[in-house]
């Protein structure tokens, strides 16, 4: 079988020769292996790390929403005691009643779009109120200012509460893609180990 070989022109290889492409096999498999495993190392780190700002974050905005819901009912509050003190006794009781129940309104869990307009019928009906009466324009001001504020604080929370379900979508596309890439990556963990030993083994071998 030899002869036939030879005649056709191969070249058997020596025990020394396998061995050695063996190794270069072997060294060449482990460093491919190591450069993609530090390169999705990295990206899992960066995933991860992400992953923890993300929850960080709504954290802090759950701190700011309630922060938020107090400081409209604060405001709500501040143009209420204000009109008890400097309107309410000045009109008549069916007036102050009527303007009693829409301040209650604007005081509820409202969109900031809803918000908007029952403070705007308000601000209409007081001033009508505050003129007919022969009030001071000063009272027009000091509750338009805290109603604004109190808006504000509406207008903020919405912002965040969007904000929120966007961080949601994007934390669960996160997690998938970590999930994803820990399975590679410990797919790509055994392989270097594996290459590593194989290595470690035909070198000796080798030598």
């Amino acid at each position: 079988m030899d002869e036939n070989i030879e005649e056709a022109g191969i070249r058997v290889l020596t025990e020394g020769e396998l061995i050695s492409a063996v190794v270069d096999k072997h060294r060449r498999f482990l460093e491919e292996n190591k450069k993609e495993f530090e390169e999705l190392d990295s990206k899992l780190s960066q995933a991860e790390e992400d992953a923890k700002n993300a929850k960080n974050s709504r954290i802090q905005m759950e701190e700011r929403k309630e922060v938020l819901k107090e400081k409209r009912q604060l405001f709500y509050y501040q143009a209420e005691t204000f009109l008890e003190k400097e309107a309410f006794p000045k009109l008549d009781h069916v007036t102050g009643s009527k303007l009693k129940e829409e301040l209650k309104k604007l005081k509820s869990q409202i969109t900031s779009e809803e918000e908007q307009k029952l403070k705007d019928s308000f601000m209409e009906n007081l001033r009508e109120v505050v003129q007919a009466a022969g009030l001071e324009e000063n009272i027009l001001l000091q509750t338009e200012a805290r109603m604004e504020e109190a808006r504000n604080s509406n207008l903020e929370l919405k912002e965040i509460v969007q904000s929120e379900k966007q961080l949601t979508e994007d934390n669960e596309n996160k997690n998938k893609e970590i999930s994803k890439s820990k399975s590679q990556h410990k797919w790509l963990s055994a392989r270097v180990k594996n290459h590593q030993e194989a290595l470690k083994y035909w070198e000796k071998l080798k030598a």
